[in-house]
């Protein structure tokens, strides 16, 4: 459901929007797609692999991250592959606790977090970006009551 709030944002950037943000220092539109996409990209590698991926080595495999169309087709690709791994996984491994050293925010820094917990940090982050695109978006004159 998520991504049914962020399709609707999605389609409305244009390529010569993705460099703008609300205020210096913020996160550009751009960023905040990459943003989403390389957080997914970083907690799923954790999970299929136990490797934690660095921001840099994400947006790499993300590609051109200043290529809309590019970013539009890994946020599909990257959920695809998102929801097929958690299709192949059973209730016994997603009940499994996964180990996160030095705590982490999606945890509450709990040293370890049930599997399941980490796709609905996936959601949960998304959603958090959904709201800022959409704030980006108004106050660029889209009314998002009209979507």
């Amino acid at each position: 459901m998520v991504r049914q709030d962020l399709d609707p944002i999605v389609v409305r950037l244009k390529p010569e929007l993705l460099n703008w943000a609300p205020a210096s220092g913020m996160r550009t539109l751009g960023g905040q797609i990459v943003e989403i996409v390389a957080t997914e990209i970083q907690l799923i590698e954790r999970l299929h692999t136990n490797r934690e991926l660095s921001d840099a080595e994400a947006q790499v495999m993300i590609g051109d991250t200043n290529d809309l169309d590019i970013l539009r087709a890994a946020l599909v690709s990257v959920r695809g592959q998102t929801l097929e791994y958690l299709d192949s996984l059973t209730p016994q491994q997603l009940a499994e606790e996964i180990q996160f050293e030095g705590g982490w925010f999606g945890s509450l820094m709990l040293p370890t977090v049930p599997r399941a917990e980490v796709f609905l940090n996936i959601a949960d982050h998304e959603w958090y970006h959904v709201g800022q695109l959409t704030s980006y978006l108004w106050a660029l004159g889209e009314d998002p009551y009209e979507w």
